[in-house]
């Protein structure tokens, strides 16, 4: 099934690597995210815990210092919910000697004052009693009248509800984040795979244009061999229909090579523009001027409508050149004798407009959208000798890109069609 979904979909593994991989970053932040707000609302929590334990130790003994009292018969004293035992200690002939003075009796004090010992400032620890967790402050306090061992203690309870009630929260946006994660990790595998996806399928598409476009010449000129291969006895002269034939075929073939390689280096970003200060006026004129013969030879008129005065751009004279025939060439193969092509030029300080309007069969509003795409033809039916390779507006369009401006086309069926060139200075 893997397989046949892998033919289907050639990069199926790719995404779902990058799947797999995203969604492994995704979910490693959040995980580290949740887990830190956890940890850090912990030791809030544990902090204040701790804050109100220490509290609560000084005032027993400051209380007890500034009355000097024993609550009577010794009961066991709770302080706002803190449980507390205090004892005094006295040097007796060299030994240490500890009196119970308040709380809890029953504790061990000797454990208490070396930890109380080992840590100047007072220890916390959580200690648990018949399952019941508590938090315990131990301090040795040296006062004017005497050193005390006090130890203060609270049920961990409502913390640990808190805690709880955190962390079920932060396992729900877990899970809300997991889903989350699913769907941006998807999103995150298609996007970042769209470019390279978009460009082989239309690597592959242009290929297998290509390819077609290339058979039916070659086939041709193989044709046209063939027959002159079967009368090895023939003269030139009897041949020449076959071998003008096989010539026409190879121009077009050349011609359709060469825009294959400038589009394929366009593709590759290699730089193919040297652009330098260009006479706009004085290109539209020649070369309305070297197309006219071919125009006249069809019955057709190619007319230049510029100022009298300069028009200057920076560009690349031989692309433009190159932009002005693929308008006008396409002008006159999709159009009857008696057609009109005018090329008119306007400028001002912003900008440079060049229009290419003609008379002729215009094009289908079905496929004015896609006549940039390459291989594509104003008319399918029409005989192949008046069609190009379909890579003219393909061409143009990548011209008018490398110079920073605009091409804009209007057309009618039966009517005519306009090309609108806008470059900057």
């Amino acid at each position: 099934m893997f397989s046949s979904l892998k033919k289907r979909d050639p990069f199926l593994y790719v995404r779902l690597k990058l799947f797999g991989i995203n969604i492994g970053a995704l979910l490693t932040i959040w995980v580290i995210l949740l887990s830190l707000v956890y940890s850090l609302m912990t030791n809030e929590l544990y902090n204040v815990l701790d804050n109100q334990l220490q509290g609560a130790a000084a005032r027993i003994i400051h209380a007890y210092i500034r009355n000097q009292a024993k609550p009577a018969n010794g009961q066991n004293m709770t302080i706002s919910g803190i449980g507390y035992s205090l004892w005094s200690l006295v040097n007796e002939g060299g030994a240490k000697t500890s009196f119970f003075i308040d709380g809890d009796p029953f504790v061990d004090v000797w454990h208490i004052y070396s930890l109380a010992v080992a840590h100047p400032n007072g220890y916390y620890v959580t200690v648990h009693d018949l399952g019941v967790p508590y938090r315990s402050f131990y301090a040795l306090v040296h006062a004017q009248r005497g050193n005390y061992l006090i130890r203060v203690t609270t049920p961990t309870g409502p913390t640990d509800t808190t805690l709880g009630n955190l962390l079920w929260t932060l396992t729900e946006v877990g899970l809300a984040a997991l889903a989350l994660t699913i769907a941006v990790g998807m999103w995150l595998a298609s996007r970042s795979l769209a470019p390279t996806i978009a460009s082989w399928r239309r690597q592959q598409q242009f290929v297998a244009d290509a390819s077609h476009e290339l058979r039916t010449p070659l086939a041709i000129i193989k044709t046209n061999l063939e027959v002159l291969l079967q009368h090895p006895d023939h003269t030139i002269e009897s041949e020449i229909r076959y071998l003008g034939n096989a010539y026409e075929e190879l121009v077009r073939t050349g011609s359709l090579i060469e825009d294959l390689l400038t589009l394929a280096r366009a593709d590759s970003h290699e730089p193919l523009i040297d652009k330098r200060s260009v006479n706009l006026t004085k290109l539209v004129v020649e070369t309305v001027e070297a197309i006219n013969p071919m125009a006249l030879a069809q019955d057709k008129s190619v007319t230049a409508l510029t100022p009298h005065f300069p028009c200057m751009t920076l560009g690349d004279m031989a692309r433009l050149r190159q932009l002005l025939l693929v308008l006008i060439d396409n002008a006159l193969r999709y159009s009857d004798a008696g057609a009109s092509i005018t090329v008119s030029l306007e400028c001002d300080t912003l900008h440079s407009k060049i229009v290419v309007a003609d008379t002729g069969f215009g094009i289908a509003p079905a496929l004015l959208p896609k006549i940039f795409d390459r291989f594509v033809r104003g008319d399918a039916n029409r005989q192949r000798n008046n069609q190009g390779s379909g890579l003219g507006l393909s061409i143009a369009k990548w011209i008018v890109d490398a110079h920073g401006g605009s091409i804009q086309v209007e057309s009618a069926l039966g009517k005519g069609t306009t090309v609108t060139i806008t470059l900057n200075p």
